[in-house]
């Protein structure tokens, strides 16, 4: 009984030992957002999205587009090493406190998102009546 403990404890600690080291290597790096990253993960996303008007983050982890097609608004932010993608809809909270705009969204998967935009009026403007 106890080769079996000591053979689950070197096993357990060997795994913690790789995900340390992957961890150390990978796990810091992190992509910075461009307009046109944005505008190129919304026509993966969205058949026949035409990028418009686009606010990109300070921090260039975030973005807001709208389609030329309909004037929807999307959200698209880092997410490891790849951006994932939103369509503002009804029911979306918004918050503006200077420049730093909060959107609060109805998607277990992603909830809040902030941006720090230097037109944070005129998208809190835009936004607002997709607000609840």
């Amino acid at each position: 009984m106890n080769g079996q403990v000591l053979q689950l404890l070197i096993s357990v600690g060997g795994i913690a030992a790789m995900v340390a080291i992957c961890w150390a290597l990978f796990g810091r790096a992190s992509i910075k957002l461009s307009d046109a990253d944005a505008a190129a993960a919304l026509a993966r996303d969205v058949p026949g999205f035409r990028a418009a008007r686009t606010a990109l983050s300070r921090d260039a982890r975030t973005a807001l587009v709208e389609n030329a097609r309909d004037g929807a608004v999307y959200l698209a932010l880092v997410r490891g090493d790849g951006v994932v993608t939103r369509k503002l809809s009804r029911g979306v909270g918004l918050a503006r406190n200077g420049d730093r705009l909060e959107l609060r969204l109805k998607d277990f998967t992603l909830r809040k998102a902030e941006l720090d935009l230097a037109d944070a009026a005129d998208w809190e403007t835009k936004l607002q009546g997709l607000a609840a």
